[in-house]
C-alpha cells in the first residue's frame, strides 16, 4: 500500500468517526467520554495498529475524614443547672445555710486578719449541676490518653471544662454532696511566711477550726471545707461522709 493511499484512509477514517459521533448524541461529551466512544467504533479498531488511546485516568480516593469513637460530653438540659452554669463565675453563697454562711464570713475576716489571701473558687451546687460535674469528670477521665486523631477536639472540650470547674482528676465528684446541701465550699486561701514580727508561721487549719470549719481530706482536695461534724445538729442537717 503507497503512502498517499494510506493517508487518504487515515483521513476518511477520522472524518468518519467524527461524523458518527456527532450524530449519535446532541449533547457535548466529556473529553474521557469522546475518547472511549471513539474507541469503541469499530472502524477505529481497525485502525489501532497505527495508533492507540489511552485509559482514562482512575479517579482519585475520596478522604474520609475523622471520627470518634467516643460519645460527646452530655449536653446541661435542667433549667437550674444551665442558670447556674451560666454564671458560673461568681460561687453562689446564697444556697448556703445560715451556719455555713456565718463560718465563711468568720473565716474570710481570720484569714485577712492575718494577712492572708482568700479566693473564693465555689460554694453551693445545685443537684442537677453536681451530676454534670460528675460527667465531665468521667468523660474526661475517658479523654485524657486518648490520642485518637478524631478525638482531639472532643477532648480539648472537654478538658476545657474539666479545668473550669476546678475539678482534680484523684476526686471524683460524689453523687451526694456538701455542695448540694450548702454545708461547704471550695477556696484557695494564701498565708505569709513568717517574718521577723510573727516569729511564727499562721496555722491555716487553727483559723478554720476557729471559724467552725474544717478541711476534711487535706491531702486529696486541700480548698474543700465543710462544717465541723458537731454544728451539722445546730445547722439543721445530718453529716455526711462525703467531701466533694
Amino acid at each position: 500500500m503507497s503512502f498517499v493511499r494510506l493517508t487518504k484512509r487515515v483521513w476518511f477514517s477520522a472524518a468518519l468517526c467524527c461524523s458518527l459521533l456527532a450524530a449519535q448524541t446532541p449533547e457535548s461529551p466529556t473529553p474521557s467520554n469522546w475518547l472511549q466512544s471513539l474507541w469503541n467504533l469499530p472502524v477505529t479498531r481497525w485502525l489501532s495498529p497505527f495508533f492507540s488511546i489511552p485509559d482514562p485516568p482512575p479517579a482519585a480516593p475520596v478522604a474520609t475524614p475523622f471520627t470518634c469513637k467516643v460519645p460527646p460530653l452530655p449536653p446541661i438540659t435542667d433549667p437550674e443547672a444551665q442558670e447556674f452554669e451560666a454564671s458560673a463565675t461568681t460561687p453562689d453563697t446564697g444556697g448556703l445555710v445560715p451556719a455555713m454562711s456565718r463560718a465563711l464570713q468568720k473565716f474570710q475576716q481570720l484569714v485577712k486578719s492575718a494577712g492572708g489571701i482568700f479566693t473564693l473558687k465555689s460554694a453551693y451546687r445545685p443537684p442537677s449541676y453536681q451530676a454534670h460535674l460528675q460527667q465531665v469528670w468521667f468523660k474526661w477521665m475517658e479523654l485524657r490518653n486518648n490520642r485518637d486523631p478524631g478525638c482531639q477536639l472532643l477532648r480539648a472540650d472537654v478538658e476545657a471544662e474539666f479545668k473550669g470547674h476546678h475539678l482534680i482528676e484523684s476526686q471524683k465528684p460524689v453523687t451526694s454532696s456538701d455542695h448540694t446541701r450548702g454545708l461547704a465550699f471550695d477556696a484557695t486561701v494564701l498565708m505569709p511566711a513568717a517574718s521577723s514580727k510573727t516569729r511564727c508561721i499562721v496555722n491555716l487549719d487553727r483559723l478554720a477550726q476557729i471559724a467552725g470549719i474544717m478541711r476534711p481530706d487535706i491531702a486529696r482536695d486541700p480548698v474543700h471545707y465543710k462544717l465541723v461534724p458537731g454544728r451539722f445538729a445546730r445547722a439543721g442537717v445530718h453529716a455526711t461522709a462525703a467531701t466533694e
